[in-house]
């Protein structure tokens, strides 16, 4: 096996092993362990109503090679949040910036992506897979929270 440097820990030690690895070199209060969406309030404070038949002809659609945004919930997004500031439609570049959404949390069915842009007050966005809860399935915006 190959050593990267001194700080590196082997990928095949088990959970306990690795606690007391991280210990002794005194970076185990700065390791963020992943977190599941249960742990998240799946509870957005606006929700947004969605036709499962209008989500299934649109997997139909991405299926088909069209619209494969709805594939990546960052920009799936984007949309969302560029179409909520200019409902009749957008000119030129989304107004939302892909540098402004951080990816929060993400699973095989559900996403939260933070917004950070101040032509909104859309600070977090929810989505789920409701077609199809694989890679393949896509995006439906499920709610979101406001700046308050």
């Amino acid at each position: 096996m190959d050593i990267i440097d001194e700080h590196s820990i082997p990928a095949f030690i088990d959970s306990n092993q690795l606690i007391i690895e991280l210990e002794s070199v005194d970076i185990y209060n700065n390791v963020i362990a992943p977190v599941h969406a249960k742990e998240y309030e799946i509870q957005p404070e606006i929700k947004v109503p969605y036709h499962i038949e209008i989500e299934q002809n649109a997997q139909k659609s991405v299926d088909e090679g069209h619209s494969p945004w709805r594939l990546d919930p960052l920009f799936t997004t984007q949309v969302f949040v560029s179409v909520h500031l200019f409902p009749d439609g957008i000119v030129g570049d989304y107004p939302i910036e892909e540098e402004n959404l951080k990816l929060i949390h993400s699973d095989v069915e559900l996403a939260i992506v933070e917004v950070n842009d101040e032509d909104t007050n859309i600070k977090r966005v929810y989505l789920k897979r409701v077609v199809r809860q694989e890679p393949t399935g896509i995006w439906t915006v499920i709610g979101y929270d406001v700046t308050k």
